[in-house]
């Protein structure tokens, strides 16, 4: 049963709860929890650290509210069975939804403890920046809470998002394929300054990374961010690439973890630090430092962007086919 619209024609729409909100007294964050697809496909010991992350305990409390642009409230279930949160409730934000209609959803956010952006298009996520909603969102954060998103949802959380609009436009996905043949294909566009996370400063994030080969395309949006100096003054830049059925869930110290699916691939921090010499038209050839993280359990200082992990390299050549001078998913 629905409680609430705010509109007949484009309604924002608020599903009931699962469970009631309680007050949760005190948080145990900040934190980040970086999926790479959707909560469903990840691994359940995600939602177990974002209980603890919230409450300190395995006592029930904590409430989460789910965002979404698109579908229903699927993803209130497997947080409610995994988790003992006092409340679980999704808020669908059609694309159609008004710039007043999408700061309404502000009101709701304040109870939050954490908020879940989920999967989709982030094009239609990046048009909700600088809005009262995104503000709740950051405050929910500042005040020791947790932000997550998969698949697109976590397309979002990075420094720089690679954000679909144009993409949108001309009804084309950007591949690693396409991408590094031309880095300037135009269905290639950014975003900035929609979150500042600290762990995930001078980042760009990417997701079901190994899954749909998206190595290449990661190395082509660093190169374009070092060359349109999209991170002002930075002469280095990162991507952290999850896989689909792995997440990275960060402490409030800048500490992350990866958590993995039996057969998903983890995590992959690229380092992007020589100046790219680029051309319109002409394929990208570049070269790359890589840490695969694989292990479950693994942790790295995203804060620092250090890992035990040895970095190998990596030259992306859009000339050849196959476009990589070894195999980027495996050390």
């Amino acid at each position: 049963m629905l409680i609430v619209t705010f509109a007949i024609a484009c309604a924002v729409t608020i599903f009931a709860p699962h469970g009631h909100y309680v007050r949760t007294p005190q948080l145990h964050g900040p934190g980040l929890l970086l999926d790479g697809a959707g909560i469903t496909g990840s691994p359940v010991s995600s939602i177990a650290w974002l209980h603890r992350r919230l409450v300190g305990s395995k006592a029930p409390g904590g409430n989460v509210v789910v965002l979404r642009a698109s579908y229903s409230d699927v993803y209130d279930r497997p947080f409610w069975q995994y988790g003992n949160f006092a409340s679980v409730q999704t808020v669908l934000i059609p694309p159609c939804a008004t710039h007043a209609q999408v700061d309404r959803v502000a009101t709701i956010v304040d109870r939050a403890d954490a908020v879940y952006f989920a999967g989709g298009d982030q094009a239609h996520y990046v048009a909700w920046k600088d809005t009262a909603l995104m503000h709740a969102v950051k405050q929910v954060y500042a005040r020791g809470g947790v932000i997550g998103g998969g698949s697109a949802g976590l397309a979002i959380q990075g420094a720089v998002v690679y954000d679909s609009v144009t993409g949108d436009r001309r009804n084309e996905e950007t591949t690693t394929a396409d991408a590094v043949r031309d880095p300037f294909e135009p269905r290639i566009s950014f975003t900035t300054g929609l979150f500042a996370w600290p762990a995930l400063a001078g980042t760009i994030t990417d997701t079901h990374f190994v899954a749909r080969n998206r190595f290449g395309r990661s190395v082509v949006f660093l190169a374009r961010i070092l060359h349109e100096d999209l991170l002002p003054g930075a002469r280095t830049a990162y991507a952290l690439g999850v896989d689909q059925g792995s997440a990275v869930v960060v402490d409030p110290d800048g500490t992350a973890t990866v958590l993995n699916n039996p057969g998903a691939g983890g995590a992959y921090l690229i380092r992007a630090g020589t100046p790219p010499h680029l051309t319109a038209g002409q394929p990208l050839r570049y070269t790359v430092s890589v840490a695969h993280l694989a292990r479950n359990g693994e942790r790295v200082d995203l804060l620092r962007k250090t890992t035990t992990e040895p970095w190998y390299t990596v030259t992306v050549d859009g000339a050849r086919t196959p476009p990589y001078s070894r195999d980027p998913y495996v050390p």
